[in-house]
């Protein structure tokens, strides 16, 4: 039996149609505002319980998305007639993904121990920019833990700057020595 299709081939269908139209920024946008009013509370209890009717919900999704993009109102009710309106949100992540994936730009989140200010934080995405050629959409989280410097993830690679790491490699360095 086939498996049914994941959020990344919804993105990628919807985002081909996207770029054949020069759209693609202006859908992200359409899709990033259904999904926040599909987590609403109320509006994602009614679109996931089970006792409401596929009908029922359909009729919903055309309440939710008159005066929207058609093509995303399809996407949503083809998501709900097929019991998977759960997907809406990855879908829009994913389509984000390969948006900025066509434009060169790139996702990085980058950890301190206290805020960045704006200078730093443009300063570190521009040096991430040059050293990776492309535009980097830096995200900026706090961690204590890490006690200063930075830690920047950047897709599955992690660049590890922070003390807390230095210094455990420094205390793993003097008890290997003092063994010895």
């Amino acid at each position: 039996m086939a498996k049914a299709p994941t959020a990344r081939r919804y993105a990628q269908a919807l985002f081909a149609i996207a770029q054949e139209k020069d759209v693609a920024e202006a859908w992200l946008n359409d899709l990033r505002d259904l999904a926040a009013v599909l987590e609403e509370p109320t509006v994602s209890a009614f679109m996931s319980t089970p006792r409401v009717t596929t009908a029922d919900k359909l009729q919903m999704v055309t309440q939710l998305t008159e005066g929207r993009n058609p093509m995303i109102a399809n996407l949503l009710g083809l998501l709900t007639s097929r019991q998977g309106v759960g997907l809406f949100g990855k879908v829009t992540e994913e389509y984000g993904e390969l948006l900025n994936a066509s434009l060169g730009r790139i996702r990085a989140q980058g950890t301190t121990a206290t805020p960045m200010s704006a200078t730093q934080l443009k300063r570190l995405s521009d040096s991430l920019g040059t050293s990776l050629k492309k535009e980097v959409l830096l995200e900026a989280r706090e961690d204590p833990g890490i006690i200063g410097g930075v830690l920047v993830r950047v897709g599955d690679q992690i660049i590890d700057g922070s003390v807390r790491t230095k210094l455990a490699s420094l205390k793993r360095q003097l008890a290997h020595e003092s063994l010895t």
